[in-house]
């Protein structure tokens, strides 16, 4: 399948489903399937990203579920990754031009279904004012916000899944770090496996590997040797196969924990190891093998929960996070590093030519 099918496949998955969503405006692609040339191979190990936009008062919104928000599906030979968005982060080109997770989707040919031209009026402002440092900067906001938001469901995470939950969370604040980055240098957002690696890329052009360096320790990747990573995913595969028998209670990342989800998890950690960069691997290896664990303890059989149980506190003590002191700890640097690099993202949007006054 070619990139041009799987936006076809994707758009006949939203026409196929419009009765059993009530209150759907509209559709449109995100992610790395909106810059991809019509002909491209479209991988069979990626997801088709899409937002979902729906009115305000639909009952989809309303999930009490603090880790949900989000439709996965196989349908067609492709595997989707729908978010369910309100109208009204759609309301206006200002609102647009403030969302990374949205502008940049509207610059080009994303749309799936707009019956009422709600897409298509906002795209014309949206592609003529993008490179404008007032909403370049905007952008940067609502990162620092996301982050912030982020680190705001600590205590939930806690309380919910304990230590893992914690260092679930810590990971998922690097995404607002990496996205910074991709908004400072007008580039299309660009997520997922190859997250960590992706984000010592951009780093490094700006000769500033070091930041990445402090964050790989800071999450406890820095001296962990291939062979134990090795290790390690062989866990989480091994846990993503039973989790997938038993999840009946949610929790963070679940939503990657899907059958048609296996072969991304599983080849983007095998293509990182391959090329050398065993701990960016072991970040995607991680929310996995400890999101199964949570699984599995929580609804798994019994005589199988200790044998998850000590390999979770083991990967814990490898990262040197299995105290609520070291986690803390990690956290308060994590915090410090990010400061930085939002004032390298600053320093880029007041030096990049294509930022527009």
């Amino acid at each position: 399948m070619n990139a041009k099918q799987a936006k076809l496949t994707a758009r006949a998955w939203v026409k196929d489903n419009i009765e059993q969503w009530p209150g759907l405006r509209a559709a449109h692609l995100v992610g790395g399937i909106t810059t991809m040339a019509d002909e491209a191979p479209f991988p069979a190990d990626k997801d088709v990203d899409l937002h979902l936009i729906f009115a305000d008062d639909s009952q989809l919104l309303a999930n009490p579920d603090p880790w949900s928000g989000i439709i996965e599906e196989s349908y067609g030979g492709i595997a989707i990754e729908a978010g369910l968005k309100p109208v009204t982060d759609y309301r206006s080109a200002a609102a647009v031009l403030g969302n990374p997770e949205i502008a940049h989707h509207l610059l080009v040919d994303s749309v799936l279904h707009d019956p009422d031209g709600l897409l298509h009026d906002l795209q014309a402002e949206v592609r003529r004012d993008y490179p404008r440092r007032r909403w370049v900067c905007a952008r940067l906001q609502y990162e620092r916000q996301g982050l912030a938001g982020a680190f705001s469901l600590l205590e939930t995470a806690r309380a919910t899944m304990g230590a893992s939950g914690e260092v679930n969370i810590l990971g998922y604040t690097t995404t607002f770090a990496t996205a910074a980055l991709w908004v400072a240098t007008l580039n299309p957002p660009k997520m997922g496996g190859r997250t960590l690696l992706r984000l010592r890329q951009v780093l490094a052009a700006y000769d500033r590997v070091d930041l990445h360096e402090d964050l790989l320790a800071i999450l406890g990747l820095s001296n962990l040797s291939p062979e134990r990573i090795e290790r390690f995913l062989d866990e989480a595969i091994a846990g993503f196969d039973l989790a997938l028998a038993v999840r009946r209670t949610p929790g963070p990342f679940q939503h990657k924990l899907h059958p048609h989800l296996r072969a991304y998890f599983v080849g983007a950690c095998r293509e990182m190891l391959a090329e050398g960069y065993h701990r960016e691997a072991m970040g995607w290896v991680l929310p996995y093998h400890l999101a199964t664990a949570d699984v599995i303890l929580a609804d798994g059989p019994d005589p199988v929960k200790p044998g998850f149980a000590a390999r979770r506190a083991d990967l814990l003590r490898a990262l040197g996070l299995d105290t609520a002191e070291a986690r803390a700890a990690a956290i308060e640097r994590a915090t410090r590093l990010y400061d930085q690099i939002f004032a390298l993202a600053d320093e880029i949007v007041a030096n990049n030519p294509g930022v527009m006054d």
